[in-house]
């Protein structure tokens, strides 16, 4: 099922005219350049910037963040994760090398988006408790 949300992502933008490049980036975002990514087994040029971006978000997005079930890891470690996945040819060099470079900014932006998502989050919930 895990898979299966950017198969579903892909034939749910392709009814909306003007959603093309966004259907891309949306669809595409588990895909890898050596082709053995999903859903549709994309490789190299075949992979859009937008979705070469997108990917690494997700991947230290899901790395860094802290869940249910264990706590976010360091960015250090994070950036190391992304650099071996650039050495086995899974991920974009150039989107890698460009949040390493603007690391501190990226992560003061997520700190602060983290903690408003969770005040929101509590807010929300709270008529609830």
């Amino acid at each position: 099922m895990i898979r299966s949300h950017t198969f579903y992502t892909y034939r749910l933008l392709q009814a909306i005219k003007g959603f093309e490049t966004i259907n891309k980036w949306a669809a595409f975002h588990h895909e890898t350049l050596d082709g053995r990514g999903y859903p549709f087994h994309l490789k190299d040029d075949s992979i859009p910037l937008g979705s070469r971006i997108m990917a690494v978000a997700d991947i230290y997005t899901a790395l860094t963040e802290d869940r249910p079930y264990r706590k976010g890891m360091s960015a250090q470690e994070a950036v190391g994760i992304l650099s071996s996945m650039v050495k086995n040819n899974a991920i974009c060099p150039y989107s890698v090398s460009m949040l390493v470079n603007n690391i501190e900014e990226i992560e003061a932006l997520h700190r602060d988006v983290q903690h408003e998502a969770k005040r929101t989050y509590d807010y929300v919930l709270e008529p609830v408790k």
